[in-house]
């Protein structure tokens, strides 16, 4: 009897590891809570720092053929999913097995809680029951091993002191932007509008990239950006970088942050303390006392892992990147993704057999995740299966 294996989510670590499991010949089912590449749509029209050769397999250039897009070619999100994700789920041989629109609730061991034999080989003797809600319908299917591709684009870190919440941001939060595709939709509302930058990471460099384009077509556009870095130049910069795009992002944001024009303001060694309603505006408080209103706040701080699916798996988490624990021992000290070293299927182990988080969602909070990571650690999963 083949090996029955749940792939969570349709993104391209996902669906690359179940066009793997089904060309070793496994039984494979993938679920994607939304539609293909559902995280990737958010991007909105920032690139993807790596080439499309870095971020698929050998596999899928074979499968896409002709189609596929050039192995240097710098993809935005939605062009990933169209070009790529999309015609990988509809052909042959995952055609049939990806099955959109459809969540898992909770994934547990049959017959046991997380309190249950915890670190016991008896644990690996029964099988994983997954929780399926599909529209109104609900029903649990067996698995003899599941790999969680769910990412991290659904539980937005806060903007306040420690990364906790700012007063008032909760109540607040269908007022903010969080993600670039938000902030790419509403540039046509942000012409002449004050508005609130928050956080110094790549994805806040590529915000602010088009907000500078903004304030040259629409004068009177006025940014603060607030960064907790106290360097002049906030975004980190990787020496001789060899990912173009993400050179460029990266310094052209910091050029910016050395020398604002006169539509940005940098605000540095800044967190967010109160958001409170003020008539049509925000009015935001900034650690140090600073205080000012706004139109719209933008807040690309990060994004945390979310675990509730696993909340009856005994599974260890990292205390630091809120990741998979012995993958974060074993990248202790990578400090780029092209620095990652090379990963053991011992490392993959979450703590419950037959269970692995693989992809962003295995480095948590941690920035250094390459797609390329991902597909290595696919087919290290796949190599013990």
């Amino acid at each position: 009897m083949r090996k029955r294996l749940a792939v969570i989510g349709g993104g391209p670590v996902g669906l690359c590891a179940a066009l793997a499991a089904v060309e070793r010949g496994l039984d494979v089912a993938v679920f994607e809570r939304g539609v293909v590449g559902q995280a990737l749509l958010g991007w909105g029209r920032a690139r993807l720092f790596s080439p499309f050769g870095m971020n698929v397999s050998a596999s899928v250039r074979r499968l896409l053929g002709r189609d596929a897009p050039g192995e240097d070619a710098l993809l935005t999100g939605p062009e990933m999913v169209e070009n790529v994700l999309q015609p990988l789920a509809g052909r042959e041989p995952l055609a049939g097995r990806v099955r959109t629109g459809c969540r898992v609730e909770g994934v547990a061991r049959a017959g046991m809680t997380r309190t249950d034999f915890a670190g016991h080989p008896l644990r690996a003797e029964r099988p994983l029951v997954l929780l399926v809600r599909e529209e109104d319908a609900e029903q649990f299917l067996e698995f003899d091993a599941v790999l969680d591709a769910t990412g991290v684009a659904d539980r937005p870190c806060g903007t306040g002191p420690g990364g906790l919440p700012a007063r008032g941001e909760q109540a607040l939060c269908t007022r903010i932007l969080r993600g670039l595709g938000a902030v790419e939709n509403r540039l046509p509302v942000l012409a002449g509008r004050r508005v609130l930058l928050v956080g110094s990471g790549h994805s806040a460099a590529n915000a602010l990239l088009w907000l500078q384009d903004l304030a040259r077509a629409a004068p009177g556009t006025d940014v603060t950006w607030a960064v907790r870095s106290a360097n002049r130049r906030p975004v980190l910069e990787i020496a001789d970088d060899p990912l173009p795009e993400r050179r460029r992002v990266a310094a052209s944001a910091n050029a910016l942050a050395e020398s604002p024009p006169a539509w940005l303001r940098v605000e540095r060694r800044a967190t967010v303390t109160a958001v409170a309603n003020r008539g049509d505006g925000l009015e935001v408080s900034l650690s140090g006392g600073r205080k000012r209103e706004y139109d719209e706040i933008a807040a690309l701080t990060g994004n945390r892992p979310d675990w509730r699916l696993a909340s009856e798996l005994p599974i260890e988490i990292s205390p630091s990147t809120e990741g998979t624990a012995r993958l974060a021992r074993a990248l202790t000290g990578v400090t780029d993704c092209l620095a990652v070293p090379a990963i053991e299927p011992a490392d993959l182990q979450s703590g419950e057999p037959g269970f692995f988080a693989i992809g962003s969602k295995s480095y948590g909070r941690s920035r250094n995740f390459l797609l390329q990571s991902g597909l290595r650690q696919a087919e290290a999963v796949l190599s013990t299966l």
